[in-house]
């Protein structure tokens, strides 16, 4: 009896600093989560679809029907929050779509906080510390992710599974 030659898998070594960015991301994303969840609690009515105005004061006739925007808004608000956790999983197992896709996440976050710090656009959500600070952390996002050991890590284990 032949006994089959076992497969083994080579483990390409996870380096510490994209551990730490991997778990900043999911983090980031579970504090994101847990602050819309409570936005959508705090919404006056929870009823997504239709919701009746009893106010005859408004103007609007008794029966008249509206669609409750502000409950779509805080889905829609909510599943964007879902994105850094599923990166920060992808970069946890070292898959090159998540280093990508974060790339493009990181960047399109830096540029739009970098003008409004520096007063180009108008961004009254938050403070231009606050904006320096979310620029200043996806750029070094952005440096560890162009590094060439981590590119090389990410490579080998492309080319390893």
């Amino acid at each position: 009896m032949v006994n089959p030659i076992p497969i083994v898998k080579r483990s390409v070594k996870r380096p510490l600093i994209i551990m730490g960015l991997s778990m900043g991301m999911t983090g980031f994303s579970l504090i994101l989560i847990y602050l819309r969840l409570q936005n959508l609690r705090s919404l006056p009515s929870l009823n997504p679809f239709i919701e009746t105005i009893h106010n005859q004061q408004s103007g609007i006739p008794l029966e008249e029907v509206t669609v409750n925007v502000a409950f779509f808004f805080n889905i829609a608000v909510l599943t964007t929050s879902l994105v850094p956790l599923i990166l920060g999983i992808g970069l946890w197992n070292l898959y090159p779509w998540a280093r990508a896709i974060s790339m493009c996440l990181l960047t399109s976050i830096l540029f739009p906080n970098l003008l409004a710090a520096i007063g180009i656009v108008s961004d009254r959500g938050a403070t231009v510390g606050a904006n320096l600070a979310i620029s200043l952390a996806c750029a070094i996002g952005l440096a560890i992710l162009f590094h060439p050991q981590i590119v090389a890590t990410f490579r080998k284990k492309r080319n390893i599974t």
